[in-house]
């Protein structure tokens, strides 16, 4: 079980898109946390002009400016100027009201949301993993004692044709006797598609092709179930389940953002700096120039910070809601499933008796059929009763398996440590 579990968890879509997810809301947070720096880029422009303001600002610039430059004629019709620009530019926030620190801290919650979506995500593909391997050996069970009561109704047929032809088991109940039979013949037939169908299914799971061979037990083993009550399970679910974690980081990352939108009114600072370098042509000096500034700025009316507010809050209130809803769902679900469990802890003796019961009944019949006091069809009728009780037997091992496992995943406690002791049950190791 260990190593398709494994497989199923590494070829499992859903969990690599989990995956994704968290790698999103670290890129998310990276770019946050850039409000925080300041951003440097580089410029490199051309202009030319014959305008007069343009021309006297470029050759200032470029340091060309000369006495002949303010003759009343080159003032006002100056001769076309090319400028070739280059700088280096700094912008750095010094306080942007507070939207970067909110920007982050809401991105710090989405990585925890993802974080446990991806965890909530690997408690699914065990879960559906360990449905299908009980699935798998409750059929190889079935199967095997489908193949076992073919198997000696078959002799038992071959006996009493021998005992038909010297007159010993009247016809009729020989031929009913092989109607009988008929059933564990298609019994076998229809498990052994069954058997195939599952293992295609396992193989698609685990990412292989169809036909991929896959060496299982022959049978589930019996093992203990705990006690799990429903409501320690509804109260650990809402302690540790994944997905309940994750809607409250999510709640914390929405009230992050209304944040945001309130302290949106409150004033910004950039810093500003800018060196810059002006020329003529390439093979001049050209002159070179250094700004640097404080902008403050106070928003007095902003037309979209009501809508931001608004649009805030319906999210956060959403996702209470989702939070709210969740709640329920997992209070019904570990209801209902509880009441299976214990359906099924409670017969599961029951069912392992009437199948121990039906092969001594088997047994205690053959000597009695083989005196002759009771006939073929008395014997096949105990060995389909006995069919019934062992197919019916293998099939509620796996069900109390697998509703133990949907307890433990309801509840939350489908953890690493969980997840270990489920899978040992499976192979036995109680």
């Amino acid at each position: 079980f260990d190593q398709f579990y494994s497989q199923v968890l590494s070829h499992y879509p859903k969990l690599k898109s989990a995956g994704t997810d968290v790698e999103l809301g670290w890129a998310r947070k990276m770019q946050a946390s850039a409000g925080f720096w300041p951003s440097l880029s580089l410029s490199a422009g051309y202009t030319e002009s014959d305008d007069p303001v343009n021309v006297f600002g470029m050759k200032l610039r470029q340091e060309q400016f000369a006495q002949s430059d303010f003759e009343i004629n080159r003032l006002n019709s100056p001769r076309h100027q090319r400028d070739l620009q280059g700088g280096v530019h700094v912008r750095w926030p010094l306080v942007d009201a507070m939207q970067t620190v909110h920007r982050v801290r809401a991105a710090r919650e989405e990585i925890k949301a993802a974080q446990d979506d991806e965890a909530f995500t690997k408690m699914e593909v065990f879960v559906l993993a360990h449905d299908a391997y009980t699935g798998a050996l409750a059929l190889n069970g079935m199967l095997a004692a489908a193949e076992e009561a073919d198997r000696t109704a078959q002799e038992d047929l071959k006996k009493a044709d021998d005992l038909k032809k010297r007159g010993v088991v009247l016809g009729a109940d020989f031929y009913a006797a092989r109607v009988r039979a008929g059933r564990f013949v298609q019994a076998r037939n229809n498990l052994v598609r069954q058997v195939k169908a599952m293992q295609m299914l396992m193989n698609i799971m685990r990412g292989q092709s169809l036909g991929s061979e896959i060496v299982l037990p022959l049978t589930m083993p019996a093992t203990a179930v705990d006690d799990l009550s429903a409501d320690v399970l509804v109260g650990s679910a809402l302690q540790a389940r994944p997905d309940f974690l994750a809607i409250t980081a999510r709640i914390n990352a929405g009230q992050e953002e209304l944040k945001r939108a309130r302290d949106s009114a409150l004033p910004t600072v950039l810093l500003t700096a800018d060196g810059t370098n002006n020329r003529h042509d390439l093979n001049d000096r050209g002159g070179n120039n250094v700004t640097v500034g404080v902008l403050a700025e106070l928003p007095l009316f902003d037309p979209a910070r009501e809508g931001r507010l608004k649009e805030a809050a319906a999210l956060l209130t959403r996702a209470r809601l989702e939070e709210d809803s969740l709640k329920d769902a997992a209070a019904r679900d570990i209801a209902r499933e509880s009441a299976r469990f214990d359906a099924l802890r409670d017969n599961n003796p029951v069912v392992k008796a009437m199948a121990d019961d039906a092969a001594q009944a088997v047994e205690m019949l053959l000597p009695l059929y083989n005196e002759g006091r009771k006939s073929i069809i008395d014997l096949e009728e105990a060995r389909e009763a006995r069919f019934n009780a062992l197919s019916a037997y293998e099939e509620m091992k796996a069900s109390l398996a697998s509703s133990e496992a949907r307890l433990y995943f309801l509840g939350g406690k489908l953890d690493e440590p969980g997840m270990r002791l489920l899978a040992q049950k499976l192979m036995g190791k109680n």
